[in-house]
């Protein structure tokens, strides 16, 4: 159930969500939302973050994008009491701006805050769904996605969310072009942070990759017992510092549930076991770089 899924409480302040029950009436057109509070910047040292909430009293969401690195991918957390679901899991209809196709994304439900129900989507997610030649060549080891365009992020001016919801709502976020450039230059800051020669990194001809599978690098001996035990799952955003050698020299948590044991499971493992082709820069020179990527516990038969 929702009330025993604590362990969802990321650092995140949502004082504009009031209490209310989950949306009941089902209607044909989707609930237009207007902004109840500007765009929050939070820029920590780890990671981006934009917030905003919309919608006032029974229907109230914020709506939360973190980015942890340079790119065009980003996290969504949606969190309000539209969001209440007795299933720890589930699959959202979502989809960024009118052009743009629909996307099922994953989520795992939680609360934040003072208990308020929150949807955590699971894996890094894009404005546009990869489409069939996309979805092939991220069965490669080295795979690369066709970049999001200027042109596509400009298509946005809401998010409409659907199913699982009874009545589906639409947030009016108004043109995103900004609030996407705000997060670029975030993550760009970033690297300066983390001892990234940035200007470089922007012409690298190759990025660090995984000499195997990430999925090889953590055993079932690497589950917290006491999380075991309970058959509680985790989420670990993780960082990693790369050098010119493919070695790993430091592991950040960028973003992580409550357990602390799953903090030191994820940079245990990667520590000893994670090894990478390194980045190169234009002219072909092994250069120190960084991965991200997201772990997931699960109890299996949960």
């Amino acid at each position: 159930m929702v009330g025993s899924m604590q362990y969802f409480r990321y650092l995140i302040l949502l004082p504009w969500l009031a209490g209310s029950p989950s949306l009941a009436s089902a209607k044909s057109a989707p609930m237009v939302l207007a902004p109840a509070s500007s765009w929050n910047a939070d820029y920590a040292e780890d990671y981006c973050r934009l917030s905003r909430s919309f919608g006032s009293d029974k229907q109230q969401i914020a709506l939360v994008i973190d980015r942890f690195a340079p790119g065009d991918s980003f996290r969504l957390m949606l969190a309000g009491k539209p969001m209440a679901l007795v299933a720890p899991k589930g699959t959202a209809n979502i989809r960024f701006g009118s052009a743009l196709p629909e996307q099922r994304l994953d989520f795992l439900s939680g609360t934040v805050g003072k208990d308020i129900p929150a949807w955590v989507f699971g894996r890094s997610n894009r404005i546009r769904p990869d489409d069939a030649a996309e979805t092939e060549r991220k069965k490669q080891e080295d795979y690369t996605l066709a970049p999001i365009t200027d042109a596509e992020v400009a298509t946005i001016t809401e998010i409409a969310i659907g199913r699982p919801l009874r009545n589906p709502v639409v947030l009016a976020t108004g043109p995103m072009a900004g609030a996407f450039a705000a997060l670029d230059a975030c993550t760009d800051e970033l690297l300066t942070h983390w001892g990234i020669d940035v200007a470089r990194h922007k012409e690298v001809s190759r990025p660090v990759a995984p000499v195997d599978s990430p999925s090889n690098w953590f055993k079932s001996s690497d589950y917290p017992r006491e999380m075991l035990a309970k058959l509680q799952p985790g989420l670990v955003q993780v960082r990693l510092i790369v050098g010119a050698d493919g070695i790993p020299t430091a592991c950040h948590i960028q973003q992580s549930t409550d357990a602390k044991g799953f903090d030191d499971a994820v940079c245990g493992g990667m520590m000893r076991r994670a090894r990478f082709d390194p980045a190169l820069d234009k002219d072909g020179n092994p250069i120190m770089s960084y991965y991200v990527n997201l772990v997931r516990f699960q109890p299996s038969g949960s």
